[in-house]
């Protein structure tokens, strides 16, 4: 039986999987927007459960300055998790490298994204630039601990809720991470790999092992980046009724862009470090 992506109806229109011609011009009607409801109804994913944001790096931001020369920068979306519309990825790509032959002030081309992306989105994002070295972007590790060695025996074949485990009803705060995380992209069929983050306060312990074994589980999934993060913060907090809860992933990137989904049960301003494999 066929797994629901959520993409039906729009799965056709979608550029990424695509052969699509690279725009010569500014052209901000390649920007693709995809509902977010779509794929929280696919994972069943309640969204008044959390707040958030994802955090988009987009490292091929180039255009001409007034004189012809090339600048380079690398850019920085962060978009709210209350947005109506994700930006369908390879979408945005074509969009940003529209820009290389047009001759613009930096103020001008911001506030032309950020226009436009507004569009796309329903919703008014934040974009700045960098310089390329800006030591922002220099590779940190997760803070936490790493429960990779763990050993786990994954027999489901998808996501299940299941798999967690409290270990004692012991009042606890804990961090853990994992670099295994995979799902698969709903409309090429590409590995998506990840480091998920999980940071939490509850009045019960979760068991390493089998926070492990969950996030294995999506192996096989398919899924969008933000919803599968979306489901894995519903599961655990359903099953831990914390006092705070951040689940966030680090997603290998792209194209030239990384997508890293922060949800939370309270409001943050956390924006994700870059991660080895960006």
């Amino acid at each position: 039986m066929s797994q629901r992506t959520g993409l039906e109806g729009v799965q056709d229109q979608l550029p990424l999987g695509r052969i699509s011609q690279q725009p010569t011009t500014y052209d901000p009607s390649v920007l693709f927007g995809v509902p977010r409801q779509l794929a929280r109804n696919a994972e069943s994913v309640d969204a008044t459960l959390f707040q958030g944001h994802d955090l988009w790096n987009a490292w091929e931001v180039s255009w001409l300055n007034q004189s012809g020369r090339p600048e380079a920068r690398i850019g920085q979306l962060v978009v709210p998790a209350n947005s109506p519309n994700l930006c369908e990825s390879k979408s945005l790509k074509l969009y940003l490298n529209s820009f290389a032959n047009e001759r613009l002030t930096e103020s001008d081309l911001c506030a032309r994204i950020q226009a436009d992306l507004s569009g796309c989105l329903g919703i008014e994002p934040r974009w700045q630039l960098y310089a390329i070295d800006d030591p922002r972007f220099q590779v940190e590790s997760p803070k936490g601990e790493c429960i990779d060695h763990l050993s786990v025996d994954v027999q489901s074949e998808g996501p299940d809720a299941r798999l967690l485990q409290i270990l004692s009803q012991t009042a606890t705060q804990a961090r853990y991470y994992t670099h295994l995380f995979r799902s698969n992209c709903p409309v090429t069929g590409q590995p998506d790999w990840a480091t998920v983050v999980v940071k939490y306060a509850a009045d019960a312990a979760l068991h390493p092992a089998s926070l492990l074994a969950y996030l294995i589980s999506y192996r096989n999934h398919t899924g969008f980046h933000e919803a599968c993060i979306e489901r894995i913060f519903q599961d655990l907090k359903n099953l831990l009724n914390p006092t705070e809860l951040i689940v966030w992933a680090g997603f290998v990137r792209r194209g030239g862009l990384d997508i890293n989904p922060v949800r939370a049960l309270n409001a943050t301003n956390f924006l994700p470090p870059r991660l080895a494999r960006h």
